[in-house]
């Protein structure tokens, strides 16, 4: 986050950035412990906010008393603190405050340009605030945080003639062209964590500040991609606007199709990004507002592609043992292949394979969702969806067996076509393939078993 440097050496000469410090750390070791006791945070916290209010009793009065950068950390670190457990009425109380700090010391842009550090602190609050309870960012642009690592064009091109196909009512596509771009920039930040040399830390100074400046313009580009489309559409409560994006309206399509995983896109990024790049805790509280709005962004394709209703079939482990009474899936139709006309009018010539990145942008997707386990009370489970670990873990398992994904190299090897964080992933899906595994291998029911067993003492 801070390639510049780092201001934890700062903290020995600030009382309240230390207390929130502390706190930070101990709202983080409970989210990873899975640990109730919030008492080592509830003191810290306390502590802060009585240091920062004893201090603005002397600064910030006048000219000749600023703010200080201390100051501006401690309240920006009790911001991420609050987003981070939840506790949302709070972090906008603190964001405000805040916002007051900065503005009076010239600006985000001007006030703090002495220190990219600050910045960047002030950034992330702003970011988990806005992304923790779904509001807009509160400070401009940082021009000088923002630049880009070199594309690839592992995703654009593809996708472009994956959406000039024939495409069939259950045919998934994104039409939302920046939704791709900001993936093919989080892709080329990805690969540059991959093949960091940590060995070589001082020699790679420019690199890790393109990298962290990639990831603050990608931030802010989700960000404000989310609150446009918030602006322009009105919902039902409870439910999560569709994306689109921010260019001219005649180009994208007045009703969008229900296979249209742009909005997925984005919010998946945005949860990947925070996941796997910030290195986040899956558990934490901030990440609930994004993971329910990529719950409901996936509703229309995963209807439309039947993937939320159990599977029906039961076929035994052995070709010989496929004694299922049950028809066939209705998840089995999804890969049927279907004919273009020219294909009919030249029987003889070959077919060329089809792309699956939309496809498997879609597994990345459930898979990025299956790896939040941020605990939901009893209370706010739904009846429809139920816990949102087990809708995405029950979603993906239906996509498996739709796609015959039934050994983990496989599901593996589709995962990394999308975007893949080496030790982070392997660690994700390990966790993964332990709850899901078994049920995607072929499998026999109770009385199959009693047939079997009963057939081979025959013989």
């Amino acid at each position: 986050m801070n390639p510049e440097g780092t201001w934890v050496q700062a903290l020995q000469l600030d009382k309240a950035a230390t207390h929130a410090f502390i706190a930070m750390l101990a709202a983080m070791h409970n989210s990873l412990a899975r640990w109730a006791d919030t008492s080592t945070i509830d003191f810290h916290r306390f502590q802060a906010v009585k240091s920062i209010n004893e201090r603005l009793n002397l600064e910030g009065k006048d000219d000749s008393k600023p703010i200080s950068d201390g100051l501006v950390v401690a309240v920006a670190l009790l911001v991420n603190i609050e987003a981070f457990i939840g506790s949302l009425s709070a972090a906008a109380a603190h964001m405000s405050g805040l916002k007051r700090m900065v503005d009076l010391r010239g600006g985000i842009v001007e006030g703090f340009k002495h220190s990219s550090i600050l910045q960047r602190s002030i950034s992330w609050a702003d970011y988990s605030y806005a992304t923790a309870a779904h509001k807009p960012v509160v400070f401009p642009f940082i021009p000088q945080l923002a630049s880009s690592l070199a594309l690839h064009d592992r995703f654009t091109s593809r996708s472009m003639l994956a959406n000039m196909e024939p495409l069939g009512f259950r045919d998934l596509t994104i039409y939302n062209r920046e939704a791709v771009e900001l993936f093919e920039l989080l892709y080329s930040i990805t690969e540059c964590i991959n093949n960091f040399d940590y060995a070589t830390l001082e020699d790679t100074y420019g690199e890790r500040i393109q990298v962290s400046d990639s990831i603050y313009m990608v931030e802010w580009r989700l960000c404000q991609l989310e609150e446009f489309s918030r602006s322009r559409h009105s919902t039902r409560a409870g439910s999560v606007p569709l994306l689109h994006s921010v260019e001219a309206e005649d180009k994208q399509p007045r009703y969008p199709s229900p296979t249209d995983l742009s909005d997925v896109l984005i919010y998946s990024a945005h949860l990947f990004l925070h996941l796997a790049i910030r290195g986040q805790p899956p558990s934490a509280q901030r990440h609930r507002a994004l993971t329910e709005a990529l719950v409901s962004s996936l509703w229309d394709p995963l209807l439309t592609l039947d993937l939320l209703s159990q599977p029906k079939v039961y076929q035994a482990s052995g070709s010989q043992l496929g004694r299922s009474n049950a028809g066939p899936s209705t998840t089995a139709s999804i890969s049927t292949y279907v004919p273009t006309s020219s294909e009919i009018s030249h029987p003889n010539l070959p077919r060329p394979p089809k792309d699956e990145l939309h496809a498997n942008i879609l597994l990345w997707a459930l898979f990025v969702g299956s790896c939040v386990r941020v605990p939901v009370p009893l209370t706010e489970i739904s009846a429809l969806v139920g816990d949102h670990h087990e809708f995405f873990v029950n979603a993906l398992k239906n996509y498996c067996r739709a796609r015959n994904i039934v050994e983990k190299g496989d599901l593996q090897a589709k995962l990394r076509d999308t975007m893949w964080l080496y030790s982070w992933c392997e660690y994700q899906l390990g966790l993964l393939w332990a709850e899901i595994g078994n049920d995607l291998r072929p499998w026999v029911t109770a009385s199959d078993q009693l047939n079997v067993n009963g057939d081979q003492q025959d013989e």
